[in-house]
């Protein structure tokens, strides 16, 4: 699911900000949002991988 090298709240943090650009809700929202995001990975690891491997991408350009 996640190299065990990197922090997962950190590459959780880079999904949300690019599934979340311009997201006005509050922040208990938002920690609702990054603990459903951190099931579904846990449950689907290949498909994580591809979301945050895509993710990184369009962070890493945006820089």
């Amino acid at each position: 699911m996640m190299e065990t090298n990197e922090n997962p709240e950190e590459l959780i943090e880079v999904v949300v900000d690019c599934i979340l650009v311009n997201y006005r809700g509050d922040p208990e929202s938002r920690g609702r949002i990054v603990h459903a995001l951190q099931e579904w990975a846990e449950e689907h690891p290949d498909e994580w991988d591809e979301l945050q491997a895509r993710c990184q991408q369009r962070h890493e350009a945006l820089a």
